[in-house]
């Protein structure tokens, strides 16, 4: 039993740690989902809703980074890094919440857990939206 533990435990916290890392995708994926799921009420096939959704998905975060790291005047910039970090912030709350009701915790520790968890989500996607794209350094070859 204690090793059941232990791994559901170092299991949540690499979900936790995949939610930081993945803060920044919350609304491109929420959109695409969105534009997928209507695409498929109104009768097209799988193949057209899949690739309509992967499309939006990509092109708004695609966009969204362009915006915010391009010459775009500072109103569109924040509007845009609002809009990706309020997506954040609302993944990381209910997921907050999710985990208080898990851990069996009274009502306000489960909302102050989804709070700081809302606020750590939000900064995790400020801070990836914002940051440049980091590759891996390699040497140069030695000829």
């Amino acid at each position: 039993m204690t090793p059941m533990l232990i791994l559901g435990a170092v299991a949540a916290f690499y979900c936790l740690m995949l939610l930081f890392r993945c803060a920044t995708f919350a609304l491109p994926v929420f959109a695409g989902l969105g534009l997928a799921f209507t695409l498929r009420n109104h009768g097209f096939g799988w193949m057209f809703v899949l690739a309509a959704g992967l499309l939006a998905c990509v092109s708004i975060h695609a966009l969204g980074r362009h915006l915010v790291r391009g010459s775009a005047p500072f109103a569109v910039r924040l509007g845009v890094i609002l809009m990706f970090v309020g997506a954040a912030a609302a993944a990381g709350f209910q997921v907050g919440a999710a985990l208080g009701v898990l851990a069996d915790l009274d009502p306000w520790t489960q909302r102050g857990i989804s709070v700081v968890t809302a606020f750590a989500t939000g900064y995790a996607g400020w801070r990836d939206l914002l940051s440049t794209a980091v590759g891996i350094k390699r040497p140069a070859l030695q000829i």
